[in-house]
């Protein structure tokens, strides 16, 4: 059994990254990846940054097949912790950290209040530690002297098995805790009636009303919150009634719906759209709004336009910390095949989609040019800038277009609205095929 100093040395020797030239970033707390490099050192981190990583992947092409499957950046943040924890047990230590415990507690809260079952989260560590262990025995192979490698990977298997043994007794634990506290919270019956209603069930809409103390024959306006820091989120449910009374409701309906996740309802007295652009929300917090709708088909669809916003919102390369369907509706519905998109955006602007700031800013001119209906004057006013700077942008727009702007112009005006919301992202020749997205918003 090696000593504590031979563990030390053990976890530092195999604990390196197949590329260290590359920098990785962890998705973890600070506080957590911290304590790897103070007691395993940066090279460890930088493992455990693209382990967690080479997790994801392996994860998502094998439960590909499985229309069941849904992965979240929880599970992200689970399979680096796990490496996470694979380096400090390597290094010696016998028992999860308080940070890591909690961190671990605080994606098993997200897989209850979610509807997942426990195997999924023991499903990620199964695959965790067939592959950690695989690696890191090939590793041994490298760096370990022949006569000692039988007894090192011995003890690098019992070590990975009895650190795998802790961390499923833990997440099961705190699995059956937090099952509990979700069926028996004083939400549970309201929530349980919420995704009734948006799985489509029958219900009688007065007994359902009584249920929620919320009026569902009402027009609905729906939101979706986020907490970036899911330890931190007790706030949402006041940055929801805030932005639902400014939008003029007059009753509401939140409902938690996992760590660092609401869904909100308000009701207005049109279904007219509503414009929420101008409410300031607190660091760290994005709201997604769909468009007021009436009764319980009303409460669905705007829930799923919110929905919608929030997955478009995500792809965006601006910080946008309130996304509203109302303007982001055309690119949804441009973005049902995203690759497709990306060609659209690139043939129809042709070396105006060039990924640099002067093409950004021609970009730019061009659709405030058209949102104004062509009208240099007030595309001026809106850009601050003079009338001829706008001509001399549009013209120069439309040479590197290759085409009069005139052309096609329904389509050039599409195209430049996903180049504005996406950018890079569908500006750059994109590999058509790749992992799973993640569901950020379920």
């Amino acid at each position: 059994m090696p000593t504590h100093g031979d563990a030390d040395r053990l976890g530092r020797l195999l604990l390196v990254p197949e590329d260290a030239r590359t920098p990785l970033t962890g998705v973890c707390r600070p506080e957590v990846l911290d304590e790897v490099v103070g007691r395993c050192g940066p090279t460890a981190a930088a493992w455990v940054a693209e382990t967690g990583r080479g997790l994801l992947d392996i994860t998502v092409h094998e439960l590909a097949d499985c229309e069941s499957a849904v992965l979240t950046p929880k599970d992200h943040e689970l399979l680096e912790l796990i490496a996470v924890w694979v380096a400090l047990r390597l290094s010696g230590d016998t028992a999860p950290s308080a940070p890591v415990t909690t961190d671990i507690e605080d994606v098993v809260r997200t897989h209850v209040e979610r509807g997942f079952e426990l195997d999924s989260a023991l499903t990620l560590i199964r695959i965790a530690h067939g592959q950690i262990t695989g690696d890191l025995l090939r590793s041994c192979e490298k760096v370990v002297p022949a006569p000692d490698l039988p007894d090192v990977m011995r003890h690098v298997s019992t070590t990975l098995f009895e650190a795998v043994e802790a961390l499923c007794r833990l997440v099961s634990r705190r699995f059956s805790a937090e099952r509990d506290r979700w069926l028996t919270g004083r939400d549970a019956q309201r929530r349980n009636t919420v995704w009734e209603i948006l799985r489509g069930a029958d219900m009688d809409e007065a007994r359902a009303s009584r249920r929620l103390g919320y009026d569902l024959t009402q027009n609905h306006l729906g939101l979706l919150l986020r907490a970036q820091d899911s330890t931190r989120s007790d706030g949402l449910e006041r940055v929801a009634a805030r932005v639902l009374e400014r939008a003029g409701c007059t009753a509401t309906l939140l409902v938690p719906a996992g760590a660092g996740r609401l869904w909100g309802w308000g009701a207005v007295p049109t279904t007219g759209p509503k414009d929420l652009s101008g409410h300031p929300l607190p660091l760290g917090v994005q709201v997604a709004a769909g468009l007021p709708a009436p009764g319980l088909d009303g409460m669905r669809l705007t829930h799923h336009q919110a929905r919608t916003a929030a997955r478009v919102g995500d792809r965006m390369r601006d910080v946008h910390r309130i996304y509203e369907y109302r303007t982001l509706e055309l690119v949804a519905l441009l973005l049902a095949d995203e690759p497709a998109a990306g060609d659209f955006v690139r043939r129809e602007l042709g070396a105006l989609a060039e990924d640099t700031a002067s093409a950004a800013t021609l970009r730019a001119t061009l659709k405030c040019y058209l949102d104004q209906d062509r009208s240099l004057a007030a595309a001026a006013e809106r850009l601050h800038v003079a009338k001829n700077t706008v001509l001399y942008r549009a013209r120069k727009a439309a040479q590197l277009r290759g085409r009069p702007l005139g052309e096609n112009r329904l389509h050039l005006h599409a195209a430049l609205c996903l180049a504005d919301a996406l950018g890079p992202a569908l500006l750059r020749e994109q590999n058509r095929t790749g992992p799973i997205p993640l569901d950020a918003t379920a």
